[in-house]
């Protein structure tokens, strides 16, 4: 075939792939990412949660390796999830849920040029589509679309997950009942009111973990994050009685035992919480989340230690599990905004000073998570520093930023003092 007969071959298949719905159209960009950090995510999921669940994680894999370049291994991964889906097609029709997972391989082939490939995979999806036309095939296909773009988000980044709620709407409006997902919906809606850290942050996410609870009895991570909403509550009881029922249910899942661990530093049981986050450390040793929760445990004993030498391994502690939390995901702001505040506990002025300005330029960051950042600034160089006039300028930009935080509340507190 001469060069412009190949020119319009791959025009008129770009212009075909574009329509397809996959992770190649869904705007997925890897500057948002630590990619190597949701690949080490991806692998602990596939080890430790349901084998119904796999086919999904094998995508994401798949188009990581395609960022990375690597499309052979891409190939490997979708092959993978096919033979997941077609475990399940034994016993259901799942056509349906291959239009993502051809949309893949379409991609995936016309990267590395073998058109015809990439063009029998279009033809594929374009054939699936043809069959679901018509409601309630047609409700069936685009719920399962919408539900498969939401649970990517959600393991994407915090960026996305306001679009992963959005998906799981859609997905709900066509099929209000289905387990799944509730799940990801109460799941997305969670994790965002957990970034969100208003003052009047409307509690969205409780009805809809009781609603997903009750239609996934058997999902023990549901559990545990409505636990964690009782405790918000100071509905104590409650909490714990569904944080020993997911500990008999999973005593050895490394999700359900993370949340667990929360649970038990919010309850300020701190020497509970690294006893359980050290055994996940075992099952799971490249996890910054583990990490960056035991940084958080070892800064909170920094407060509670009056003594010298128990203070300073508190502190030496908060730094290496903050540190190793940054070192194994780059971009989770989370991460960065407990190792500035770790370091402005251990005084080490040019550290946290390093730390506080990369994090608030990184692609990820939310607005409360600027007035976090600035707050704690402040606070640092009034007690540390003795910079009134240079804390007044980060009291000021907490205060910019609209959001109706705890932090703005107590910022515009603190300058009035200042002030007067």
């Amino acid at each position: 075939m001469d060069a412009n007969k190949v020119d319009i071959l791959k025009n008129s298949l770009m212009d075909r792939l574009l329509k397809l719905q996959c992770h190649f159209t869904w705007n997925l960009l890897g500057e948002d990412v630590d990619i190597e950090n949701v690949e080490e995510r991806l692998n602990d999921q596939i080890e430790f949660l349901p084998d119904a669940l796999k086919h999904r994680m094998y995508n994401l894999l798949a188009y990581l390796k395609h960022l990375k370049g690597d499309h052979e291994e891409g190939i490997l991964q979708l092959q993978k999830a096919e033979a997941h889906t077609q475990q399940s097609s034994i016993e259901e029709d799942t056509d349906h849920k291959k239009t993502v997972l051809y949309g893949n391989f379409a991609w995936v082939f016309y990267h590395q040029n073998q058109l015809n490939k990439s063009l029998t995979y279009v033809e594929k999806v374009e054939t699936i589509l043809k069959q679901y036309e018509v409601p309630p095939k047609k409700n069936t296909l685009l719920s399962d679309i919408y539900g498969e773009q939401g649970w990517t988000y959600l393991s994407f980044a915090g960026k996305y997950y306001q679009c992963a709620v959005m998906c799981f709407e859609k997905a709900l409006e066509l099929d209000p009942e289905d387990p799944e997902l509730n799940s990801g919906y109460a799941m997305a809606v969670y994790r965002i009111e957990g970034f969100r850290l208003s003052k009047n942050t409307e509690n969205k996410s409780f009805p809809l973990l009781e609603r997903a609870v009750r239609l996934n009895p058997r999902d023990t991570v549901l559990k545990v994050l409505l636990a964690l909403k009782y405790l918000e509550m100071k509905a104590y009881d409650q909490g714990a009685i569904l944080i020993e029922q997911a500990l008999q249910e999973q005593p050895e899942s490394p999700y359900v035992l993370r949340y667990v661990a929360t649970f038990y530093r919010r309850r300020k049981q701190i020497y509970k919480a690294i006893e359980i986050l050290k055994k996940v450390l075992r099952l799971t040793p490249t996890s910054s989340n583990v990490y960056y929760q035991l940084g958080q445990c070892y800064k909170q004993f920094i407060k509670i230690h009056y003594n010298t030498q128990q203070k300073e391994e508190a502190i030496a502690n908060a730094i290496f599990y903050s540190e190793k939390a940054v070192e194994l995901n780059k971009s989770s702001v989370p991460a960065h905004i407990l190792l500035a505040s770790v370091y402005m506990k251990a005084n080490e002025h040019q550290k946290a000073k390093e730390e506080f300005d990369k994090t608030l330029t990184m692609n990820d960051i939310w607005p409360e998570q600027k007035q976090e950042l600035h707050f704690y600034w402040a606070k640092y160089l009034i007690h540390s520093r003795n910079s009134e006039s240079e804390a007044v300028r980060h009291f000021n930009e907490v205060i910019k930023i609209q959001n109706q935080t705890w932090f703005r509340e107590i910022a515009m507190k603190e300058l009035q003092k200042l002030l007067n």
